[in-house]
This record gives structure tokens, C-alpha cells and sequence, in this order.
């Protein structure tokens, strides 16, 4: 094996090999998806906004639940009291002190309103609860894309290196047969050129790996202090299974996603809301029971102290509200429709998402196969291409580049491996059957 070789071999080796002694702190998928749970923002603001949304059932209820309350006044009054008689006018000036202190227990019997609140708290909680266990499936989805795109800008950045450091060697060897007389300046020129493309694609590499691993980073919180990252194995035990048809993605899909059942309950508080709206017209009856002390409550009973105790139902008729109610109930129609065709746009955007995910699983699928066949093509050329140069029929400088052509099909294979993996989990999620099992199947895949 000639020189040139044996140094592109080793830049091989450090791209696809060398992760098999990868430090026990790098950092895989599993773990990363655990202190993402712990740590990314979006996903902490979910939980904050699931939480949020569970007291819609504790204040729907609250309308329908007996009301206590306590009122207390006491106030100083300075009054004029004037009397018309037969004899004349007279008057005379009070001054006294008022106090009155009541509690009142209520309890609806008819509140149409009350009762149209009770239900909406319940469908908003609901989706509420959907909305954060979509949050929790999205967010195994978008781990796992900034992790491969971290470990392909790594790739890549290797790849570039290792390019490198070959054509600097054979740069220094062209340098050598050319002093010798054995070699020409027109490969040394090629190689100088070859160099500079590839130091600027190293610099783009690096600056891909470096934003890449940001993008990781404020998902997870930190990244080991090496930055190691487990790389993906030659084989996962998702690559093998077989792949249901479209249609049965398209039924779990509207049966099961999280996202599609939380809108029908957006839908489903919408109605509830117009319902409330509605009822500003109904009358409402309740049962109340109040006791009642009073002192001096009016100029007529200065002096005077009651205790009153009373039990009655009340009745409030609305009669006008100055077109409050109508007014709110044409809001809340509108807002009805623009729940029913959020739910339409969701439905089919969600769908058009299972068509893509599933089309790209059988797509990636067909580029992992392609890219094995370039793979082995490649390394056989590279053979031929060896022993072309002992012939006298090649040179070196086609070595290099027969070994580059290895170097890119084995990154785009695994390229291919990366996007396979993530329309696999990414079709799970949006037919909502994605669970904790699916993503340790998919961190399995990888070393650590």
C-alpha cells in the first residue's frame, strides 16, 4: 500500500472508527433526550402552559358549587332629616354610627351560563393535558434531528480534515519527485488547488459543526467537555422492521394524534362558549341562605339592632343589556367557525405530514441501499485505481481522488442512516403512536 494510501486510510478510520473509544462521559441520544426533559425551554413553557390549562376544569366547576361569603360595613353618618307637617316644617340633624354584618350561602339550581363554563373548563383541560404530551413527542423528534445534525457537521468536519492532511502529504511527496526530476509541476499545481477547496470547505464545516452544536446545546443545557457525541452503529434495530402501508399511518393518525384531539376539544369549548353567551337571555335561580346582623341600618332605625336569618330562592330575569349578549354571542359564533377550520387545516396539514414522513422513510431506505452500493463501488475503484499506479497507468493524485469519492459515500450513507431514523420517529409522532419504547429502539441505534 502506498503512502498516500495508507494516510487516507487513516483519515477513514478516524471518521467511522475511531467513536468505538469514545470516552464513557460522550453523550448519546437517550441521554440527551433526558436532559432535554430537564432542561429545554420549549419544552419546560408546554408543561408550564399544561399546568396552566388543568385549572379550566377546577374553574368551570367552581360556577356550579355553593358560594359563601362574609360582608361587614360600618360607616359614620352625618344626616339632615327634614319633616313636613300640618304645623309647619321641622328638622333635626343625626349623628350615629352604622354597622351591618352578614354571611350568605348561595347555591345555583338554573344557570345555564354556569353550567356552559363547567363544560368548557373540561374540554380546555383536556387539551391542555394532549397539548403537552404532543409537546413530550416533539420534542424526541427535534433531540434527535439537532443530535444527527450534530454528528454529520462532525462528520464532515473530519471528512474535511483528513482530506487534508492527505493532500498536504501528497503535496510534500509531488514537492520531492518533482526536485528528482520523476514528477510534474502540473500535479503538483493540481494538488495546491485541491488543497485550497478543501481548506474552505473545512472552514464552512466547522462553522455548520459549531451552530449545529449550539442548536444541541440549548436543547440539552451542556455537552460533554470533549464534545464526543456516541455516533450511529451499522445497524439499528429499526432499520430492519417492516414499515406499515400509508393508509394505516392515515387512520392512526386521526384516530390518535395528540394534536388533531386537542383541537376537537378546542372545537368542543368553542361550542361550549357560545352556549354561555347564549344563555345571557335565560333567567337564573339560586338558593340562598343568609344571616344578618344590622345597627342602625337607616335614619329611621338609629338605635336599633336585627338579627335576621333568611332562606329563599332568588330569581334574575335579564331584560336588557344593552346588546351585550347578542353582541357576545355573534363573537362567539366567529370563533366557533375559526375552531372548526383550524381543525380542517389541522387534519390536512397533519396528514400532508404523514404522506411526507412515510414517502422520505421509503426514500431513505432506497438511499441507504444506493449509498452501500457506492460504498462498495467506490472502494473497489479504489483497488483498481491502486493498481493502476503500480501499472504505470495512474497516478497518485487519482488515489487521492478515488479515496475522496469513498470518503463522501460513506458520508452520505450516513446521511441516509440519520434521515431514516428521523422520518421513522417523526412518522410515530404525527400518527400518535410514538412512545418511551420507540425512542429507546432509536437510541440503541447508537453507541455510547
Amino acid at each position: 500500500m502506498s503512502r498516500l494510501s495508507r494516510v487516507l486510510s487513516r483519515g477513514l478510520l478516524l471518521v467511522l472508527c475511531c467513536h468505538a473509544s469514545l470516552p464513557a462521559l460522550a453523550l448519546d441520544f437517550r441521554l440527551a433526550y433526558d436532559r432535554a426533559l430537564r432542561h429545554d425551554p420549549t419544552w419546560l413553557a408546554a408543561q408550564s402552559e399544561s399546568a396552566a390549562g388543568r385549572h379550566e376544569r377546577a374553574l368551570g366547576r367552581a360556577a356550579l358549587l355553593p358560594n359563601l361569603n362574609y360582608r361587614y360595613s360600618r360607616a359614620h353618618n352625618d344626616s339632615k332629616v327634614r319633616r313636613s307637617t300640618a304645623l309647619g316644617d321641622s328638622s333635626r340633624e343625626l349623628d350615629y354610627t352604622s354597622y351591618s354584618s352578614s354571611f350568605t350561602l348561595s347555591q345555583p339550581l338554573f344557570d345555564a351560563a354556569a353550567y356552559a363554563q363547567y363544560r368548557e373548563g373540561q374540554a380546555l383541560a383536556e387539551a391542555a393535558g394532549l397539548s403537552r404530551e404532543r409537546a413530550r413527542q416533539a420534542l424526541a423528534v427535534r433531540v434527535l434531528q439537532a443530535y444527527t445534525d450534530a454528528l454529520y457537521a462532525q462528520d464532515e468536519v473530519a471528512l474535511a480534515e483528513a482530506h487534508l492532511r492527505a493532500l498536504r502529504e501528497e503535496t510534500r511527496r509531488s514537492q520531492r519527485f518533482v526536485a528528482s526530476g520523476e514528477g510534474t509541476l502540473t500535479d503538483q499545481l493540481e494538488i495546491e488547488a485541491q488543497s485550497q477547496v478543501i481548506q474552505a470547505r473545512l472552514i464552512e464545516a466547522q462553522d455548520r459543526r459549531q451552530v449545529t452544536r449550539n442548536e444541541l446545546r440549548t436543547l440539552v443545557g451542556r455537552l460533554p467537555e470533549g464534545g464526543e457525541l456516541a455516533p450511529l452503529r451499522s445497524t439499528s434495530p429499526v432499520m430492519d422492521e417492516e414499515v406499515p402501508e400509508l393508509g394505516r399511518w392515515r387512520e392512526w393518525a386521526l384516530a390518535r394524534n395528540s394534536e388533531l384531539a386537542a383541537e376537537r376539544y378546542r372545537l368542543e369549548a368553542a361550542r361550549r362558549r357560545l352556549d354561555q353567551q347564549r344563555a345571557g337571555h335565560l333567567p337564573t335561580v339560586q338558593l340562598f341562605a343568609r344571616s344578618q346582623i344590622s345597627d342602625s341600618s337607616t335614619e329611621t332605625q338609629v338605635g336599633q339592632r336585627y338579627d335576621t336569618d333568611s332562606v329563599g330562592i332568588e330569581i334574575e330575569v335579564p331584560l336588557y343589556t344593552g346588546g351585550r349578549v347578542l353582541a357576545a354571542s355573534r363573537q362567539a359564533e366567529d370563533t366557533l367557525d375559526q375552531a372548526r377550520h383550524e381543525l380542517d387545516a389541522t387534519t390536512a396539514a397533519l396528514l400532508n405530514d404523514v404522506e411526507r414522513q412515510y414517502r422520505l422513510l421509503q426514500s431513505s431506505q432506497r438511499r441507504i441501499r444506493a449509498f452501500r452500493d457506492a460504498v462498495a463501488a467506490a472502494d473497489a475503484r479504489l483497488k483498481a485505481t491502486r493498481r493502476s499506479i503500480l501499472g504505470g497507468e495512474r497516478t497518485n493524485l487519482d488515489a487521492l481522488n478515488a479515496e475522496q469519492q469513498r470518503f463522501e459515500a460513506q458520508r452520505d450513507l450516513a446521511r441516509a442512516r440519520y434521515d431514516y431514523l428521523l422520518a421513522w420517529l417523526s412518522l410515530r409522532w404525527h400518527a400518535g403512536v410514538l412512545d418511551d419504547g420507540d425512542i429507546d429502539r432509536v437510541a440503541a441505534g447508537f453507541r455510547s
